[in-house]
């Protein structure tokens, strides 16, 4: 179950990053900037940075408890 989970969020993230990046394509895009839909796209892009930086932090501190782990077996 912990698998079926952890791809899932690895999937969320490579699919925000794709979000991200189609939106930045799109300002990259634009002759004369509709500010409403600007604002829109910004905002969307505000959540996925949001939850892309939750998941990155949580990807930190997977690493940090198995550097802890190997470091204490080191130890024993």
């Amino acid at each position: 179950m912990a698998a079926a989970k952890e791809k899932k969020e690895t999937n969320d993230f490579r699919q925000h990053l794709e979000e991200i990046a189609a939106i930045l394509e799109w300002f990259d895009a634009q002759e004369e900037l509709d500010v409403e839909m600007a604002l829109e796209k910004i905002k969307k892009a505000a959540e996925l940075i949001k939850s892309s930086k939750k998941r990155i932090a949580e990807i930190e501190n997977e690493f940090k408890e198995i550097k802890a782990e190997i470091t204490e077996e080191e130890t024993e």
